[in-house]
């Protein structure tokens, strides 16, 4: 009896364990497709926008944000830290993925710079995608659907690290300096962990 007691017992454990691993390699997958969604949309910006070195000079004194050459989320700067996002902090965003009878959504809220801010200031925007089984891509209203639910929701926060001119270390172990580009790592952490290991997935990319 007290071997088939601990039997069961140990049964119990894998059987948890299996479940845990599935879970959480899930969230790896969204975490993943997440940072690669935001690279990508870092990496479409015309290669003339990331000239600058600093956010004082990549603000043009006495300009508009709409003529003003580089998008704020490509100021070099950032951290790659877990903490959430603050509402100063154009390098982060937060996104939530959610399902609901049969659509997939997902709600980003990032800091956009104010039109005509000068020195530039920041608001939260956030704004909502669905996917439904029928095909279409859009907002909630657009394709019919209501908004998300928070049952099944999940949320990330996803933060980049730009710097321009890396160091980087050459075939023969001497670090050099890459003048002319920047590195671009970005960072996709669950906001609340349950997990022994946390959901955390980093991703680098190199662009002129």
């Amino acid at each position: 009896m007290v071997v088939l007691a601990i039997g069961l017992l140990s049964v119990a454990a894998q059987i948890a364990a299996t479940m845990e691993a599935g879970t959480r390699s899930r969230y790896m997958s969204m975490a993943s497709i997440l940072a690669s969604e935001k690279l990508d949309s870092l990496n479409k910006y015309p290669s003339g926008e990331l000239t600058v070195t600093t956010a004082t000079t990549q603000y043009e004194t006495g300009t508009a944000e709409s003529t003003d050459p580089t998008d704020a989320n490509l100021w070099p700067g950032g951290a790659l830290s877990s903490t959430p996002c603050a509402t100063t902090d154009q390098w982060c965003d937060e996104v939530t993925v959610s399902e609901s009878s049969g659509a997939d959504y997902e709600t980003q809220t990032q800091m956009v710079m104010n039109p005509g801010s000068n020195p530039p200031t920041f608001s939260p925007v956030t704004a909502t995608i669905v996917h439904t089984n029928t095909g279409c891509v859009g907002t909630p209203a657009a394709c019919g659907v209501p908004g998300p639910g928070a049952g099944t929701a999940a949320t990330f926060t996803r933060r980049w690290l730009i710097t321009s001119g890396p160091t980087i270390t050459s075939v023969a172990g001497a670090s050099v300096t890459a003048n002319g580009v920047r590195r671009i790592t970005v960072i996709v952490t669950k906001n609340i962990n349950v997990f022994s290991t946390p959901v955390s997935f980093q991703i680098s990319m190199v662009r002129p």
